[in-house]
C-alpha cells in the first residue's frame, strides 16, 4: 500500500541525551500543505485506543465534546497528520508516559479532511495520547454526523463511510486503522442512543439529560462507526439463538422513527437463518455482542454496516401494508449484502479503497448464495447474474476503472463505489467459484477470515491465502487477470465439424470495443471458459482455461455436429461472445433448450455485438422476441431494456416510432397475457413490469390511464378510479404516468399529499415521478422546486437526473443547470457533487458535450473528484453519436415497416421504468 515517508510523515530528530528539550519549530502552513498526504496516511503512527466523549442533541444545530486517543509512535516525532474536516478545536493536549501534558497545535491542511496535530516537544518513540475538545455544526447534506427532521421528531445520525467520520470526530480516517472504542454519549433523556457496542451503564444529570457509556468495541475502522440518536421506535426482535459455530445468544433489536416499529418485523424475521448462512458456511461465528438494525428516516446511500448497527435508509428495510413482492426481494438483498459484511469489511477489512472489492464484491456474490439456500425456487441466481450483466455496459468504455483501481486521492475515494466493484467484482467471484466448485474455494474464504479477523487484509493477502488453500494456481491467475485491469473480454467462436473427427470450436478473444470507442487492445485475459452445444436431442458442455488470444476447444462428447453453440454455460462468464449472423439466428430458434442463465447473457452478447457493429438488426431483434417468450423474470426483463435502449434510435422519427411502438405491442403483449392468473412471485414481479413497460415505451392508452387514475385517487385527486389498487411496486410507474399526463394540477397535488401520506417508498417514488415530468413549461419550476428547501436532498438529485434523461425537458433542464449548478450542489447528499457530470450523459449532441466540459472547467472546483464521472459521460455521449451516425437509418428503417396507419405522440421517456425502492442500489 502507497504510503509517504519522509517529510510528509513525521518531522523526526533524534532527542538530546539531557537537558532541556527546546519547543520544536511548528511548520506554516504553507509548508504544511507542500507536505500534506493526499492519500493514505504515512506509516509510522498508530491509534490503539480512541475515548468518544460527545453530547448530541438533534434539535440543536450542533454537537460537541472531546476524543482522546492513544497512539504509538514508531520513532521520535514534532507532530503528526490525521483527519478532521469542518470541526472547531478549542483544545489539544499532548501528553506521554513519564512527561507533564502540554498544548498542542491544530491546524487544518486540506479541504479533503487532513490536518496536521502539532506536539509541544518532540515525542515518541511509544505511547503517545491525544485529547482533543472540539464543536461542529451537524451536517445538512446527509455526511458525517447529519440531522433530519421526520413528522414532528428530530433524529442524528453518523454516516462514516467511506471517509465521513472525520466530519464527526478528529481521528484516522482509514481503513488500515483498526482501533478498539470506548463511547460516552450525553442525550436528552427522551431520546435512544445506538453505538456498535450494548449499553454498559447510564446516569441521570441535570437538566433533563443522561449519559450512556458503552461497552468497548472490538478494533474497528473509523468507517463503520455508528452514533445515533433521536425518538426512535425500540423492537426486540427474537434473539439469535447458539448454533454449531457460536455458543452464545446474540441480541436482535429494530430500531425506526415512532410509528413505524411493526414495519421492520419482516426484516427481523428474516435475519437469523442469513446469520445462520454465514456461521456455517465460513466456520466463523458472527463477530459481535450485538445486532441492531436500524431504519434511518434519511441515509444517502441503501444502507451501510456499520458494525452491529447496520443502518438503512427506511424505504429499504421497512416493509408495510402497501409494499409488494419486488419490495420484498430488493428488502432480502440489500439485507443480506449488509449481514455479509460483518464478515466482508467489518470483523476483515480492506487497508486502502483500492481494495474495497474485497468487502463489496464479496457481499454482493453472498446476496446471491444466501437467498438461493433460503429460497432455493426464488430466482436469485439469475438476479445476481442480471447484476454482473449490468457492470458490462460501464466495463465497456475506454475510461472505466479496474475493480482493483489504484487510488491515490481522498477525492477519488468515492469513485470506486460503482457497478464495477459490486457487479463485476460479484460476477469475477461468480465464476471462479463456478469453475473450481464451491466445494474448491468455499471453504477457503472462511480461512481467509480466520487469519485476519480483526486485522486487515489486501488482495495479495487474499490472493496468498486462497492459492495456498486452494492449491489451485490457475485459480489466482484468473482472479488477477480481471480484477486488475479494466474492461471485459469478448470471445468470438467458430465452430468446425470434421467428417470423420471430432466438433472444435475454435475461440478468439478480444476486449469488447463498441462503435466509437477509443479502446486499444491489450494483453489477453486467463479465462475459466465454459460452453455449451447441442442439437434437439442432446446438450453437451465444455470447459477449459483460456490464457492466449486464441486456443481451440475440442467437444469430445458430442455425438454428431452441433447444432447451436452457447459460449458461456449457464450464464457464469464475465465475458461476451460473438456469433456469425447464421449462428445467433439457429441460437434464437433453440433459445428454448438454454438455461436461464445462458438465455440472459445472449441477450445482452446480442445487443452488444450490434453496438459494436458485428450483427444485423434482424439477428438481434430475433433474439429479443426469443428472451421475450422466457419464463424467467430476469430474462424477459433484460429484453426489455435492450428495447429500450433503442429508443434514442427511433426519436425524432414518427414512423419508426410508431413501428417501435407496434413492436413493442406484438412482442410483449402476449407474454402479458399469459401472466394474468399466476400467483407466482416472479410472474406478478414480471406483470407489473411489463405492463410498465408498455405503458411508457409502448404507450398503451388504457394501461396509461389505469395507472394515472389510481395514482389521482391516491393523492387524493378527483379520478374515475379503476380496479387497480397500488402497491408500493407500482408507485413510481403511476404517479410518473399521471404527472406525464396532468401535469402541474398533480404536482401540486402530490406535494400536498406527502405531508399525509407517511410512507417512505411512496416519497421516494414522488421524487421519481416529478422527474418524469414531460412538459418543457414546467422544466424550471420543478428546477427550483429542488432549490427551496421542501423535499429532502436525495429527492432533488433523483428529479434532476429524471428531468436530464427525459427527452421534452432534457435541453431546458440542461440549460438551467448550467445556470443554478454551484445552487444545486448545495442541495444535493455531500457524497454526491462528484457523480454530477453523470447527469449529463444521454446529451447525445456534440454541442452538449462541449457545454458539458465547459461546466466543469468553470465549476470543477465545487465537485471534488468528478475527474472520472466526467471521463466516463463525455465518453458515454461520444458512443451514443457514434451509435447514431452508423445504426439509425438502419434501426429508423426496420422499425418504419411495422407502423400503424395513426401517427403516435411522441415518446415519454428513456429510463428504466421499476421502482426506485425495487431496483437494486449500491450500498455505503
Amino acid at each position: 500500500m502507497l504510503r509517504i515517508a519522509g517529510l510528509v510523515l513525521l518531522i523526526i530528530s533524534s532527542v538530546a541525551a539531557c537537558g532541556p528539550t527546546p519547543q520544536p519549530r511548528q511548520p506554516d502552513l504553507s509548508e504544511l500543505y507542500a507536505s500534506a498526504p493526499r492519500g493514505p496516511l504515512p506509516d509510522g503512527v498508530r491509534p490503539t485506543l480512541y475515548t468518544l466523549d460527545l453530547a448530541i442533541d438533534p434539535r440543536q444545530k450542533r454537537f460537541g465534546g472531546h476524543v482522546t486517543i492513544e497512539l504509538d509512535l514508531d520513532r521520535p516525532a514534532t507532530g503528526i497528520w490525521l483527519h478532521g474536516q469542518d470541526l472547531e478545536i478549542r483544545n489539544v493536549v499532548v501528553s506521554s508516559p513519564n512527561r507533564n501534558s502540554a498544548e498542542g497545535v491544530w491546524r487544518d491542511v486540506l479541504q479533503s479532511g487532513v490536518a496536521w496535530l502539532g506536539f509541544p516537544r518532540r515525542m515518541g518513540p511509544g505511547p503517545v495520547t491525544v485529547d482533543i475538545s472540539y464543536t461542529a455544526p451537524f451536517d445538512a447534506n446527509l455526511a458525517g454526523l447529519f440531522r433530519v427532521d421526520e413528522q414532528g421528531n428530530a433524529y442524528a445520525l453518523a454516516k462514516s463511510e467511506s471517509i465521513q467520520a472525520r466530519r464527526f470526530m478528529p481521528g484516522f480516517d482509514e481503513p488500515a486503522f483498526k482501533a478498539p472504542f470506548d463511547i460516552r454519549l450525553t442525550i436528552n433523556e427522551r431520546d435512544t442512543a445506538i453505538t456498535n457496542t450494548p449499553e454498559k451503564s447510564w446516569e441521570t444529570l441535570e437538566n433533563g439529560q443522561i449519559r450512556v457509556e458503552f461497552k468497548r468495541t472490538r478494533p474497528l475502522p473509523t468507517y463503520l462507526l455508528s452514533l445515533a440518536v433521536g425518538s426512535f421506535e425500540t423492537v426486540e426482535g427474537p434473539d439469535l439463538a447458539p448454533n454449531e459455530v457460536r455458543d452464545v445468544e446474540i441480541p436482535l433489536t429494530g430500531y425506526t422513527r415512532a410509528g413505524k416499529g411493526k414495519e421492520i418485523s419482516y426484516a427481523l424475521m428474516m435475519t437469523e437463518p442469513m446469520i445462520d448462512f454465514f456461521e456455517r458456511s465460513l466456520q466463523v461465528p458472527y463477530p459481535y455482542e450485538k445486532l441492531d438494525i436500524i431504519a434511518a428516516p434519511q441515509w444517502p446511500s441503501g444502507a451501510t454496516e456499520l458494525a452491529a448497527a447496520i443502518t438503512y435508509r427506511e424505504s429499504r428495510i421497512l416493509f408495510g401494508p402497501s409494499s409488494g413482492p419486488a419490495a420484498r426481494r430488493a428488502l432480502l438483498g440489500i439485507h443480506s449484502h449488509e449481514i455479509a459484511h460483518m464478515w466482508f469489511g467489518d470483523l476483515v477489512t480492506p487497508p486502502w479503497w483500492d481494495d474495497l472489492w474485497l468487502k463489496e464484491a464479496f457481499a454482493s456474490w453472498a446476496t446471491g448464495i444466501v437467498l438461493a439456500e433460503l429460497e432455493p425456487e426464488g430466482g436469485h441466481e439469475l438476479d445476481a447474474i442480471a447484476d454482473s450483466v449490468s457492470a458490462m455496459g460501464l466495463d465497456s468504455l475506454a475510461s472505466a476503472r479496474a475493480v482493483r483501481e489504484p487510488i491515490t486521492l481522498n477525492e477519488d475515494i468515492r469513485n470506486a463505489y460503482d457497478s464495477i466493484t459490486y457487479d463485476k467484482g460479484l460476477a469475477v467471484i461468480a465464476m471462479v467459484d463456478a469453475y473450481f466448485g464451491a466445494e474448491t474455494f468455499r471453504p477457503a474464504l472462511g480461512r481467509y477470515i480466520q487469519r485476519f479477523e480483526d486485522s486487515v487484509a489486501d488482495s495479495t493477502d487474499f490472493f496468498e491465502v486462497i492459492g495456498q488453500e486452494t492449491n489451485e494456481p490457475d485459480l489466482t491467475k484468473a482472479f488477477r487477470s480481471f480484477v486488475e485491469r479494466s474492461g471485459l473480454p469478448v470471445i468470438n467462436t467458430e465452430l468446425s465439424c470434421p467428417d470423420d473427427g471430432v466438433p472444435e470450436i475454435r475461440l478468439t478473444q478480444r476486449r469488447y470495443k463498441p462503435l466509437g470507442s477509443m479502446i486499444e487492445q491489450a494483453q489477453p485475459w486467463t479465462i475459466p471458459f465454459c460452453m455449451t452445444a447441442g442439437t434437439s436431442e442432446e446438450t453437451v458442455r465444455a470447459c477449459q482455461m483460456i490464457n492466449g488470444r486464441s486456443s481451440t476447444l475440442r467437444l469430445d462428447e458430442a455425438g454428431a455436429c452441433p447444432a447451436w453453440v452457447m459460449p458461456n454455460a449457464d450464464g457464469k462468464g464475465y465475458w461476451r461472445f460473438e456469433l456469425a449472423d447464421p449462428q445467433w439466428a439457429t441460437l434464437a430458434v433453440n433459445f428454448h433448450l438454454l438455461s436461464g442463465g445462458e438465455a440472459l447473457v445472449a441477450v445482452d452478447s446480442a445487443l452488444a455485438s450490434f453496438e459494436a457493429g458485428s450483427i444485423s438488426l434482424s439477428s438481434l431483434t430475433a433474439i429479443l422476441e426469443a428472451g421475450a417468450r422466457r419464463s424467467e423474470r430476469q430474462v424477459v426483463t433484460e429484453a426489455m431494456d435492450a428495447y429500450r435502449s433503442l429508443i434514442p434510435l427511433v426519436e425524432g422519427r414518427p414512423e419508426a416510432l410508431a413501428g417501435f411502438r407496434s413492436e413493442l405491442m406484438r412482442v410483449f403483449r402476449p407474454r402479458l397475457a399469459s401472466l394474468m392468473s399466476s400467483e407466482d412471485e416472479n410472474d406478478r414481479i414480471l406483470q407489473q413490469r411489463i405492463e410498465a413497460f408498455l405503458a411508457r415505451q409502448g404507450r398503451d392508452e388504457a394501461l396509461r390511464e389505469e395507472y394515472a387514475n389510481a395514482a389521482k385517487a391516491y393523492v387524493g385527486m378527483r379520478s374515475r378510479r379503476g380496479a387497480r389498487e397500488l402497491t408500493s411496486d407500482d408507485f413510481a410507474t403511476a404517479l410518473a404516468i399521471a404527472m406525464q399526463e396532468e401535469g402541474e394540477p398533480f404536482l401540486k397535488a402530490l406535494l400536498r399529499s406527502l405531508k399525509s401520506i407517511d410512507d417512505p417508498t411512496f416519497a421516494a417514488a414522488a421524487a421519481y415521478a416529478i422527474g418524469q415530468n414531460s412538459d418543457p413549461a414546467l422544466a424550471d419550476d420543478i428546477g427550483s422546486l429542488t432549490l427551496s428547501g421542501i423535499l429532502g436532498t436525495r429527492e432533488n438529485y433523483t428529479i434532476i437526473a429524471g428531468q436530464m434523461d427525459q427527452p421534452e425537458t432534457m435541453n431546458d433542464t440542461w440549460s438551467w443547470l448550467q445556470i443554478n449548478f454551484p445552487e444545486f450542489l448545495k442541495v444535493i447528499p455531500g457524497q454526491r457533487p462528484r457523480s454530477t457530470p453523470r447527469l449529463a450523459r444521454s446529451l447525445c449532441t456534440r454541442q452538449g458535450r462541449d457545454e458539458l466540459e465547459n461546466l466543469f472547467e468553470v465549476y470543477g472546483s465545487l465537485a471534488q473528484g468528478h475527474e472520472r464521472a466526467l471521463a466516463e459521460a463525455l465518453e458515454s455521449i461520444d458512443l451514443c453519436i457514434a451509435l447514431h451516425d452508423a445504426k439509425a437509418a438502419e434501426v429508423q428503417a426496420h422499425f418504419a415497416r411495422f407502423a400503424p396507419a395513426e401517427p403516435v405522440a411522441p415518446v415519454t421517456g428513456q429510463v428504466v421504468e421499476s421502482s426506485p425502492v425495487t431496483t437494486p442500489a449500491s450500498s455505503n
